[in-house]
């Protein structure tokens, strides 16, 4: 109560508004238009003669609004912004605004402004029907559900040792998100804000965990629900032996993932080997994904002083399940060292036996070590199999590419993806644990010298270079001489929510400034155009 009856006071004082003498329970009177500043830099406009029973500010730039039975406030983007559309009816007046007004007579809700998505007058979605035709009107362009949804837990790994977790989300046309960890979302919070990746808290206790999510687009439309799966596991502990010159010996992790084994005359004297298990590991080799989701760091002492390097080679052996290989060509496995002074890891080799599903390797040194193998399929086109009747906004319809990184990128329009292919005929189907062992790696851009993009909100065409660089066409003329009389006919609209995945670059003057046949010829894959 603090929080609204301040924001009253400042209302009050320095705008101009209307409250009677009770409390805060009072009827807040909009008696002229009052600019709202919102924390995230953006203004919106309550209109003269709102009413409402309370209006707060949040940090997160929300409006939390509570209502009464003389309620009827309308605010207004000059941005032409959308708000989300729990509530209220929104209209839009193309190139001048959007506003909400809201009539309810009881409870409250939390409107939000989606600053990343423009409104469009020809779109419908709630504003007040264009006159003619009778019998109820048409109601405007149905609305869209999110399409190419996705959630992914620690970046794809089988296993986590903590219910702290960082969710990777995918989704396009997307405003809001509802996650939860049950089916029926009964424990879920409120709708937030959509974003790529979100912190988030698994249900307690060891086992195989499910996080689900769903979209809702600024319209209000809502996706089906998409899932991922991680293990839980109890956290293995560091583990330490001893082992000594005249026998050597053996020290192996409790869950036999990592061991070491010394031979006699390996080191002098006494000493002990310590195995512990990292999470935290540095960027993966290019093209390869690491096994098991764990790198083990290898120490030994002797006399209370570290020993780093022996006198004969010491065996290293890992082994893995068949899930921590899923994506991985098995053949490809090899371990690999940490090289400190470069910052990168460095291939060892290594023997692969895939009917036990163990790696080992001989070294002369201890540091961290880790399995790592290539991404399979990479270059390919991938997606799940759709069960009979599944509508454009089901998750299965999404297509991904597979990159050289064991990433798989999504593309997030059909325009986008007629760029790079003619048809649909080299996409495989994959099963969902297959599809959620690849990393989400980001969006597909368009390809170079194809198809020039103007985003929504930017009145500016763009030409396409390769890696997702815009190159802003700055004549009409310019336009001709690189495109061609009908030039205008081979731009795209792109949706303000995916101009992220561009950089912009130089403007072009002139046809000299820019080669579509080489920009083309440039980016003849995903992967090189990414530099993959």
């Amino acid at each position: 109560m603090k929080k609204i009856l301040y924001l009253l006071v400042l209302l009050t004082s320095t705008l101009g508004l209307s409250l009677p003498v009770a409390g805060f329970a009072a009827t807040v009177t909009f008696s002229a238009n009052t600019t709202l500043a919102l924390p995230s830099g953006n203004n919106v406009v309550v209109q003269s003669g709102s009413v409402v029973e309370s209006l707060v500010v949040n940090a997160d730039s929300t409006i939390t609004l509570t209502f009464g039975s003389d309620t009827d406030i309308t605010i207004r983007s000059n941005d032409v912004y959308k708000f989300s559309e729990n509530v209220g009816t929104q209209t839009c007046v193309g190139g001048s605004y959007n506003q909400v007004r809201i009539t309810n007579t009881s409870g409250s809700a939390t409107v939000t402004l989606i600053t990343d998505l423009a409104c469009s007058a020809d779109a419908g979605g709630g504003g007040t029907p264009a006159s003619g035709g009778g019998g109820g009107g048409g109601g405007g362009t149905p609305a869209v559900a999110p399409t190419n949804t996705s959630v992914s837990i620690s970046a794809g790994a089988a296993q986590t040792e903590s219910t702290a977790v960082t969710l990777t989300l995918g989704a396009t046309n997307a405003s809001l998100m509802l996650l939860a960890n049950t089916p029926d979302f009964s424990d879920a919070g409120s709708w937030v804000t959509y974003a790529s990746s979100s912190a988030w808290t698994l249900s307690t206790g060891t086992g195989t965990k499910t996080v689900y999510a769903k979209f809702r687009s600024s319209a209000g439309a809502e996706s089906t629900a998409v899932s991922d799966t991680i293990e839980l596991v109890t956290p293995v502990e560091p583990n330490s032996g001893s082992v000594n010159a005249g026998a050597g010996g053996t020290v192996a992790l409790s869950d036999g993932k990592a061991s070491a084994s010394l031979p006699a005359g390996a080191i002098s004297g006494d000493g002990t080997l310590t195995i512990t298990p990292k999470s935290d590991y540095g960027t993966p080799p290019s093209g390869a994904k690491l096994v098991g989701s764990k790198a083990y760091d290898f120490g030994l002492s002797v006399a209370d002083q570290a020993v780093s390097t022996f006198n004969k080679a010491v065996t290293l052996t890992f082994t893995y399940a068949d899930g921590d290989v899923a994506g991985i060509s098995e053949s490809t496995l090899a371990v690999y060292y940490w090289d400190a002074a470069t910052s990168q890891w460095m291939k060892l080799g290594g023997t692969v036996n895939a009917a036990d599903n163990t790696i080992t390797v001989d070294t002369t040194h201890f540091t961290l070590f880790g399995v790592f193998g290539e991404a399979s399929n990479a270059g390919s086109l991938v997606k799940l199999a759709c069960p009979a009747g599944a509508d454009i906004s089901d998750p299965c319809k999404a297509v991904y590419y597979l990159g050289n990184d064991g990433k798989r990128y999504v593309f997030p329009h059909s325009k986008i993806y007629t760029t790079w292919y003619a048809d649909f005929s080299s996409v495989t189907t994959v099963s969902a644990e297959t599809l959620a062992s690849y990393q989400l790696g980001g969006n597909v851009t368009y390809r170079p010298g194809i198809r020039m993009v103007k985003i929504q909100t930017d009145p500016k065409v763009y030409a396409v270079a390769p890696n997702g660089v815009l190159r802003w066409v700055k004549t009409e003329a310019a336009a001709v001489e690189i495109y061609g009389a009908s030039w205008n006919t081979m731009v795209d609209d792109l949706s303000a929510a995916f101009f992220t995945d561009y950089t912009v670059g130089a403007d072009l003057e002139s046809s000299a400034d820019y080669d579509k046949a080489a920009s083309t010829n440039a980016s003849p894959n995903i992967n090189t155009d990414k530099g993959l």
